[in-house]
This record gives structure tokens, sequence and C-alpha cells, in this order.
């Protein structure tokens, strides 16, 4: 069987790679959790400071083959050996089994060549690249994963250009990733989101000279800015900072282990999760892992020691926590979307358990859990203040009953909701003002599901007398609303007032002036106006105070 070595320089030819067994392969393969886990292990390639790129181009489009991903760079390419002791970048690129697992040496965030792994579940690869003072390679693979998947090797054709005027860098195109997929294409919103939250693009420390990433999807075109974008601007404090002003709490806090080193925790809490741009389907919120700067996945709060945070205080929607921990980066699985079950993995576990405890604890956090309690006695304090300004302003209107030859009676001001309406029902009915013969309340159920009042109620001396009567209440009277019952069960309507505007039944006059009728398809429901009863007027306070008359 023949290696690199049997590639021949001066043409096209395919060639057998350097493999280990397929189906083991395949099932590494099989483990990525989503299409786009392939654009992370490229630009991680791409990103990794040994490339050297100053620009990282992505994009994405989809046809008949399905989903289309590329990545290129202007980093210092890959050159090729054909040594199985000394492989070059493309070597490895190409050879399955080869990566920094086996001995061999690995760029920054190279780990177990995942990035050329993935890109074989396609249906074509196509890469070129150039090292410099190397020739230009082009390579092509056709149907890589219908071909492992009959457990054969895939077959490379690599055609070698010398002497071309070709800048150095690597462009990888992968066709048909994965090949069974053919849903909908990605949006340029799903796909940002992904690259800043689940990429090199989201960076999560500082890194002098980042490159530029450019974002291509479907046609448009953007430069995305460097760097987790939660963590942008963020002066990180030693330990914990509680902004009140901004309701938020920032941590940054870390353990020390002689297993897996350093492992830091940072980022923040807050009650205003919109300020912040919290929400769940952009990757932001909870606690996630990042290692080597680079974020990955999310871990289960509670799993991980926190108690109160992950519920209400102020829950994982409020929450943008990173775990910071460059020695797990081992212990990640083959997609790196969950870390394996080893000893590190248990002391990294054991160890975020304890830095959430000391958030949990430290007196920052105590008064960041009172802020909700602080801002609506606040707020409450407002609000009542405001309601007692409005309600002592010249243009407050009350409503006053007035007997002919008595003196008038201020009742309450005009009502502003249903439970008004009953406080002036309620005050009429105890000055007999009411033009029934009887009105007597019996209970105040108030349900969504049953009456606003029961009552014994006989509307004149002709009309039947009617014992523990439903009778619903309403402000402004625009429709008819029987919650749900039929309408012989809730006959009667009083309300404060028809607006000539808004109604969406038509009601029909009778002989007394507060009295009006809706017919319905087998009943007839009566609504009763307490604004045009007898009596019933409006003045300002303004008014009643021209009028001698004190509030």
């Amino acid at each position: 069987m023949g290696t690199f070595g049997d590639f021949v320089k001066s043409q096209s030819k395919e060639v057998d790679i350097i493999k280990q067994d397929i189906a083991v392969f395949k099932n590494l393969i099989k483990e990525r959790k989503q299409p786009l886990d392939l654009v992370r292990e490229l630009i991680s390639n791409a990103g990794a400071r040994e490339v050297g790129a100053t620009k990282i181009e992505v994009s994405y489009t989809k046809d008949k083959e399905g989903h289309i991903f590329e990545v290129s760079d202007d980093g210092c390419g890959m050159n090729f050996t054909g040594s199985q002791e000394l492989p070059g970048r493309l070597d490895r690129f190409l050879g399955l089994g080869l990566s920094a697992i086996v001995g061999q040496k690995s760029d920054e965030f190279a780990w177990k060549g995942l990035g050329s792994k993935l890109a074989y579940q396609s249906r074509r690869v196509e890469i070129s690249t150039r090292f410099t003072g190397h020739p230009l390679y082009e390579v092509r693979i056709n149907e890589p994963w219908s071909t492992l998947d009959r457990n054969l090797m895939p077959k490379p054709r690599i055609t070698e250009h010398k002497d071309v005027d070709e800048p150095q860098g690597t462009r990888v195109k992968v066709f048909g990733h994965p090949p069974h997929r053919q849903e909908e294409p990605f949006t340029f919103d799903e796909i940002r989101t992904f690259l800043m939250h689940r990429t090199f693009a989201g960076f999560t420390r500082e890194r002098a000279n980042p490159p530029v990433v450019v974002l291509s999807v479907l046609g448009h075109e953007e430069s995305l800015p460097f760097g987790f974008p939660e963590f942008a601007g963020v002066q990180w404090p030693r330990g914990f900072a509680l902004d009140e002003d901004r309701q938020a709490l920032f941590v940054d806090i870390a353990a020390q282990d002689s297993k897996i080193g350093n492992v830091r925790l940072k980022g923040f809490l807050t009650w205003d999760a919109d300020g912040f741009g919290l929400v769940k389907s952009r990757l932001n919120t909870g606690l996630m892992l990042s290692s080597k700067g680079i974020p990955y996945f999310s871990l289960d709060m509670e799993e991980y020691g926190a108690r109160g945070i992950p519920h209400a205080n102020p829950g994982v929607g409020k929450v943008c926590l990173m775990v910071e921990s460059d020695g797990i980066h081992t212990e990640m699985n083959i997609s790196r979307s969950d870390l394996v079950d080893s000893a590190e993995s248990l002391s990294f576990k054991k160890h975020v358990g304890e830095l959430m405890e000391m958030v949990e604890s430290s007196p920052e956090y105590l008064r960041f859990r009172q802020i909700p309690k602080s801002r609506k006695t606040i707020k409450s304090g407002e609000s009542l203040a405001k309601e007692k300004a409005t309600i002592e302003a010249d243009d407050q209107n009350w409503v006053i009953f007035q007997k002919e030859g008595s003196q008038p009676v201020v009742l309450v001001r005009e009502p502003q909701n249903e439970a008004e309406v009953n406080a002036l029902l309620w005050k009429l009915e105890a000055l007999g003002a009411l033009p029934f013969t009887r009105f007597q309340t019996l209970a105040y159920p108030g349900a969504s599901s049953g009456p606003d009042l029961l009552v014994n109620f006989q509307e004149d001396n002709k009309s039947e007398a009617m014992r523990a009567a439903a009778i619903e209440i309403e402000n402004n009277f625009y429709t008819y609303k029987p919650h749900g019952h039929h309408s012989s069960q809730y006959p009667k309507v009083i309300c404060w007032a028809i607006p000539s505007s808004g109604r969406k039944v038509h009601l029909a006059a009778t002989q007394k002036k507060f009295k009006f009728t809706i017919a319905l398809d087998d009943y007839q429901v009566h609504v009763f106006v307490l604004s045009l009863m007898d009596g019933i007027y409006v003045r300002s306070r303004k008014q009643l105070r021209d009028s001698g008359i004190d509030v």
C-alpha cells in the first residue's frame, strides 16, 4: 500500500492516507452535536498562534449538495512532506489518525485532529494551501463519508502547482456536511451567534493582535467583533463587584489544582437580563466552559454546585458565568460537547462547586439578592407618591350623589377600574341611592371563572324578585363577557359608563335612561349604567372647591 511518499510531484494523483481503524474513526465523527461543530474546529485550526493568521474568513451557503462550509485564512499554510515520521501540516490534516494524541506535535488548539475528521463527514472536500517557500497544493476528496460508510478509505487527489505567485494561506471547503442533512439553511444570525459564543471568534480572554474574522452567509457579509460579546468592556474585579445601578454582580475568582492547574470562574449575574442581552437562544446564559480561551458548551449549574442561583436568585436565564480551565482540555470527549469520566474531570467539578459556594456565600451576592426587594420598595413609594399627586390634582374628577333638596355627597373619584366601580356601587347601595326596588349585596366572589357579585335583586315593583342573582361589573362597557358561562347565567351587567366609540356590541335603549339591552341568540342581557342614574354627577376638585365642598 502506498503512502504520501508515493506522490509524484509533477502530476495529480490519488494517494492512500495514513489511517487508524475505520469503525473507530466513524464513531468518533458521529459524536459531533451539529454541523456547526465543523466550523468551530476549522476556525480553531486557523486561529492558532502557530498559524499566524491576521484574517479568517468563514462562509456558508446551501445548494443541492447540502450545507457548504468554507474557512480560509492568510496564515502560514500547510506544508507537505510525505513522511510518516516527520509529517507536514497537510499530511496531518489528511491523515485520519495523525494528531497530538499519537505523539505528533500540535498547534495551540489542535485536539485529536477533530477538524479534519469532521470534514470527512461530507460529500466532497476541497483544500487549497500554500506554505511559505513551498508549492501550492490543491486537494480534492470525493465522497469521503460514503467511502468510509463502506468501510473503505477515502482517496485524496492532490495536485502540486510549482512556481505560482500565490500568497500563503489555507482554504478548506466542505460540501454537503453532513450528507444526510437537507433541512432549511442556517441564517446569518444562527451562525453568528454560534461563532461568537462557541468558537475561537468568541475568545473569553485578552488576546494580543487577534485576527479579523469575517462571516459571509448566503451572500450577506460582516466583520465580527473579536471576543465573547457579553464580556466586552468589562473591568474584571479581583473577587466580586456589585453594580446596583445595573443590577449586576460581577465575579472573577479562581482555584488551583495540582492535576488541572488554574480553574477560573468569571462573568456576572443580573436582574436585568434584557439590559445585558441574555437570551438562551443566543447561547449566553447559565454556566459555560471555556478551555484555552474558547467557549465550548454549557454546564449544568446545579450539578456543578450552585444552589440558589439556578432558580430564582436570579435564575439561569439571568446568569452569564464562564469557567476557564486549560487543564480540562484533554478531558473533553471527541465532539468537545462534554467531559469524559475521569479523575481530572471529578477534580474540576469539585473546584467549580467550591467557586460557586464562594459566590453564594459572599456578602456581595447576599446584597445582590436584595436588589429586587429594594427596587420594589422604591418603585412602590414612587407609585404611591404619583397616585397621591394625581388624586390631589385640581383636574381630578369625583363622583357626586345629590338628592333633590339635599346636600351633595362626595362618593369616590371617577372610577378607573372595576374595583372602584364596586366601591361606588356599594356606597350607593348603603345610601339607598340605587334606582332598584331591591339591591342587597350577598357576596363578592370576584373570580375570573365566576360572577363578580351575588345580589338579592328586584329591578322594580313589576319585575321578578331574584335571590342570589349573578351580576357582572365593568368599568367602561365595550362588550359582553360571560367568562365562559352561558349568558342566561349572567344576564345582568352594571358598569360606570358606555363610551360612544370602541363598543363591540349593539346596545338598545329602553324607557329608563340608565338601562340598555343586548339581544343575543337565545337571551337578552340587561346593562345598567351608573353614570346615567338620577342624582349622579361628576365634578373636578376645583369645581367642588369653588362650590365650597372640600374633598
